[in-house]
């Protein structure tokens, strides 16, 4: 087991890409001459928000919780997200890969779509208002519109994106009511989500974030309750809970480890504050996940 959680600037597995505001990609997924199944192994996206389009065969999505997924269906990855997948060499589909400041970009004027577009979501059950065949036809006009060389390029893949996300977001019911909310509270509670990314744990309190904002710590508390019925603190302390769940459970590196990576003041600080969150010390965590499988314990370092 590695020591580090992969991290791509590009599509899996390139190791030369570098970060870039404008990257944009488009795959598709062939079916494989082969008898076992194939896939990505768990890794992140620092910057890149991902779409995948799984037309036919048997897959399986990790982000972190293990799941079946049932094709036709639509993935919708945000950067920062440790991810993987397994497929059956009948699997067939295609990817999109954009930087997330091109999506900020493109969709600046609905910061609605972009909070919902923030969290993973799989969407298997389409409507007769937008079929599968729908989206998938707008991707495969952005592929064809990525590939050529014609006037009014970028105009086009504008148009075409904010057409799929619009249809993306109709499908999330669930967020409806996120919709209806004033686009300015949505706007304060994207960038404060940015915010905890760019913050190691507790190096900053809730009065900073709102300082940063330009709002009151009650105000962005309620901003927090209204689009996710969490308080600011819950939210940061979600986002810490999910990082210290993807070292535990994607590399071998110690509690203690662990705990110098997120900086905190010392494991045992750690040690309790990831137990209050889970009810379970940090190792106990992570052999649990190695009894239900749903993590790999590390291969014993080779002696001699």
């Amino acid at each position: 087991m590695p020591n580090t959680i992969a991290h791509y600037h590009g599509i899996y597995g390139d190791d030369k890409a570098r970060a870039s505001h404008d990257y944009l990609q488009s795959q598709l997924i062939v079916p494989r001459q082969r008898l076992t199944d194939w896939g990505l192994k768990p890794h992140l996206h620092g910057n890149l928000f991902q779409l995948f389009f799984l037309e036919a065969g048997r897959a399986a999505f990790e982000a972190p919780a293990l799941r079946e997924l049932t094709t036709p269906c639509l993935v919708i990855i945000p950067a920062n997200t440790v991810h993987g997948f397994t497929f059956s060499p009948q699997v067939r589909g295609r990817t999109l890969t954009l930087a997330e400041a091109l999506l900020d970009t493109i969709l600046q004027a609905t910061p609605a779509v972009l909070v919902v577009l923030n969290s993973v979501h799989i969407l298997s059950d389409f409507s007769a208002e937008v079929p599968f065949a729908d989206l998938l036809a707008l991707e495969q006009q952005i592929h064809a519109e990525i590939h050529a060389d014609l006037p009014g390029k970028q105009l086009a893949l504008n148009g075409y994106f904010k057409l799929l996300f619009v249809k993306i977001f109709r499908l999330l019911q669930h967020n409806r009511a996120q919709a209806d909310r004033p686009n300015r509270a949505l706007h304060y509670f994207r960038e404060f989500q940015k915010a905890i990314e760019r913050t190691s744990p507790f190096e900053r309190k809730i009065a900073d974030f709102a300082q940063e904002l330009k709002i009151t710590p009650i105000h962005l508390n309620r901003i927090c309750q209204a689009v996710r019925g969490k308080t600011a603190t819950q939210i940061v302390q979600a986002h810490t809970v999910r990082k210290a769940h993807n070292f535990l459970l994607y590399t071998s590196l110690s509690v203690s480890e662990i705990a110098y990576e997120l900086q905190f003041l010392d494991p045992g600080y750690f040690t309790r504050f990831f137990r209050k969150q889970t009810g379970l010390a940090p190792g106990a965590y992570r052999a649990n996940a190695y009894r239900s499988g749903a993590a790999t314990p590390p291969k014993p370092a080779p002696t001699g």
